[in-house]
């Protein structure tokens, strides 16, 4: 999980700032291994001192991933809806296959997805 939360943070762009100012305080620190918590401290004592440097989006890469369990059925990604095979096997509506355009005017293909689709 360590390896994802700096992943997260060295990818974060808007913090930056902080990373500099990690390294001039602390120049022989491992980085990779102090900062986040460093991070969630900077930005804690901001948040409690109602700083308006702290944004909303600064409070969230500080505190991390929550370390509870969502279930979700469904989401969409990209404008297209994924659903949990449990829940579309319920429904009388379900697609679960790729649906495109046939030869004919007006006529649809439903198939399975096999395999790996390249564009």
């Amino acid at each position: 999980m360590k390896k994802v939360i700096w992943y997260v943070l060295h990818n974060s762009p808007e913090i930056d700032a902080y990373m500099n100012e990690f390294q001039s305080e602390r120049p022989e620190s491992d980085m990779q291994q102090e900062f986040p918590r460093w991070f969630e401290s900077k930005i804690g004592n901001l948040y409690t001192a109602n700083d308006p440097r702290c944004t909303p989006d600064l409070f969230a890469l500080a505190c991390g991933p929550s370390s509870t369990a969502t279930l979700v059925n469904s989401c969409v990604v990209n404008g297209v809806k994924f659903v949990v095979h449990s829940r579309d096997v319920k429904r009388t509506t379900q697609n679960s296959g790729i649906c495109s355009h046939g030869e004919k005017e007006g006529e649809m293909y439903y198939g399975q997805l096999e395999g790996i689709v390249s564009s």
